[in-house]
């Protein structure tokens, strides 16, 4: 499996790769068949490319998987961080490929950047709806930090679930 950074033109490829990844997700929601906003969103990758990384997961010169790496955080969420905090968000791997390591190699991928750029955390905002991707986080050593936790209201309200995981307290002992 190789990680780097997408390319421009493969930016509308990945929109659909999220998009299909998250889709099912949401099967059992009130949600219209296209998602609606979120669905738009997340194909936006072109959007979150002015803010972030776009970095990609490849297995056989096939893009697999794909995540939005923020250096600082604070542009994503109206909660207010402490400094040095990266995040990432629309992590998505392509269900043909899901449990085979893609999600954590771009997860591990956003740690070590974070780590070597100097952050003193990463955070990432996830929904009660991926419960795979929470057990992935928790794994990483991430823990709820709902400072960042919200809900989006609608028919069919979303709670959206906040973690982190702190780089200065990592390796002591409790």
């Amino acid at each position: 499996m190789r990680i780097r950074e997408a390319q421009i033109e493969e930016f509308e490829l990945l929109g659909e790769l999220t998009f299909n990844a998250y889709k099912p997700l949401f099967a059992a929601t009130s949600l219209p068949e296209d998602l609606g906003w979120y669905g738009a969103e997340l194909r936006d990758v072109k959007a979150r490319s002015g803010t972030s990384k776009i970095v990609v997961a490849e297995i056989e010169s096939k893009l697999v998987g794909v995540v939005s790496y923020y250096a600082d955080y604070a542009s994503e969420t109206k909660a207010s961080l402490e400094k040095d905090t990266a995040g990432f968000r629309a992590l998505a791997t392509m269900p043909s490929v899901q449990g085979r390591g893609v999600g954590r190699s771009l997860v591990e991928w956003c740690i070590r950047e974070a780590r070597s750029t100097g952050k003193a955390s990463i955070v990432l905002n996830t929904t009660e709806y991926m419960q795979a991707a929470q057990r992935l986080y928790r794994r990483l050593g991430f823990v709820e930090y709902p400072n960042i936790s919200f809900e989006i209201g609608g028919k069919s309200p979303v709670k959206v679930l906040g973690f982190q995981l702190s780089f200065e307290y990592q390796g002591e002992s409790s």
